[in-house]
């Protein structure tokens, strides 16, 4: 019985209705309660809610916002979104991260837990305290640390804990080339040992310029190329750019990750890597779907010039409305997800507009508008 339970696609997804005529159909009242609920809260409804689906007034526009509003300023709203950040930014697979003891002996599996706190610590405060636009997290100028990352990281280690936890806000100077996530820890680390510009420049194509690339055929060798003597990261980067059988896709997504390589595969800074190879920050990049390459000179710079980009920003709505809905988003869905996108970046491109912009769109609610082709 409890094999059939877990294997039930009643258990496994959130299904509403089995009836339908191969068109959208708007939601009853209860339904779309339980769709506004896990989208804001990842749980059920409350009484206030139900009772407001059970007067049949959740389709009220004056309604649908006073509930959006009221669950947002609950405390399960900032929950949830830590829940995204979670997911997004990979960072359970931190809790198993393993490197080399021989070429990381000072490596302290504690770090990890400081490393997935220290992004959602920094979250929350830019989301939630500040209420900042979320394309701010590629380039706020702060951070938090615990005494130990704070090592890691060489940053400061003068700055007074927070009451009741481990950790510390630190202003970042630009001297310490970091800002937002991407010079995080629990980002940089998706790099592996050799801090590999594959991985790492897979992760920005993908999840913050919502690129796409083909899968390498099945004769092609995958084994990472180690660093050595004479032969950086982005030696062997340039490489496989310059190779004809690799370079039409690698050059897509390697690049992107040039500017990270001052950056270990712990993600510590360094001048040079283990071999004494001189690494570098300045780089070039292409946005999918935006035409010419735009190079820059360091760090900062790339990070400042993602924040700023029309496409990052695009890719945040897309990742948001895929983790609110639990569903892959497709053609069919781009005209409504192109709405949301404006109606939250009218509403200053944060955490509660683009939720409140989510949960009234026909994504969410079905209702059937001219520039929609969704399928139920």
């Amino acid at each position: 019985m409890v094999e059939a339970m877990l294997q039930s696609p009643r258990f496994l997804y959130r299904i509403e209705t089995h009836m339908g005529d191969g068109t959208v159909w708007p939601l009853e009242d209860h339904q779309l309660a339980s769709r506004i609920s896990y989208i804001i809260w990842g749980s059920s409804p409350d009484p206030e809610l139900m009772q407001a689906a059970e007067d049949g007034d959740l389709y009220n526009d004056a309604t649908l916002n006073q509930q959006v509003q009221r669950m947002l300023d609950d405390p399960r709203a900032e929950h949830r979104s830590l829940e995204f950040a979670r997911d997004w930014l990979h960072l359970d697979r931190l809790a198993n991260m393993q490197p080399d003891p021989v070429r990381f002996p000072k490596w302290d599996p504690t770090l990890a837990k400081d490393m997935a706190q220290e992004s959602l610590a920094f979250f929350r405060e830019l989301i939630w305290q500040q209420k900042r636009p979320l394309h701010e997290l590629f380039n706020a100028r702060f951070t938090y640390v615990t005494p130990a990352l704070a090592r890691h990281y060489q940053l400061p280690e003068d700055v007074p804990l927070e009451s009741g936890t481990g950790l510390r806000r630190v202003d970042l100077s630009p001297k310490s080339r970091r800002a937002g996530i991407l010079t995080q820890g629990a980002v940089l680390t998706l790099g592996g040992d050799d801090a590999s510009m594959v991985t790492r420049g897979l992760f920005v194509l993908h999840d913050v310029l919502r690129g796409v690339i083909k899968d390498p055929p099945p004769c092609v060798d995958t084994e990472p190329i180690s660093t050595e003597a004479g032969l950086s990261q982005r030696g062997i980067s340039t490489r496989r750019i310059e190779n004809k059988m690799c370079g039409g896709c690698h050059e897509k997504f390697e690049p992107l990750a040039f500017g990270l390589e001052t950056f270990d595969g712990l993600g510590s800074f360094r001048r040079k890597d283990a071999h004494g190879n001189q690494v570098r920050e300045d780089g070039r990049i292409r946005v999918p779907g935006q035409p010419g390459v735009t190079t820059y000179t360091n760090t900062l710079e790339l990070l400042d010039f993602l924040a700023h980009n029309p496409r990052v920003r695009e890719t945040l709505t897309w990742k948001v409305c895929q983790f609110a809905l639990g569903r892959p988003l497709g053609a069919n869905d781009a005209a409504a997800v192109e709405k949301i996108h404006q109606e939250a970046h009218a509403g200053g491109g944060d955490w509660k507009s683009l939720i409140s912009a989510i949960v009234r769109s026909s994504l969410v609610r079905n209702i059937k508008t001219e520039t929609s082709n969704e399928n139920p």
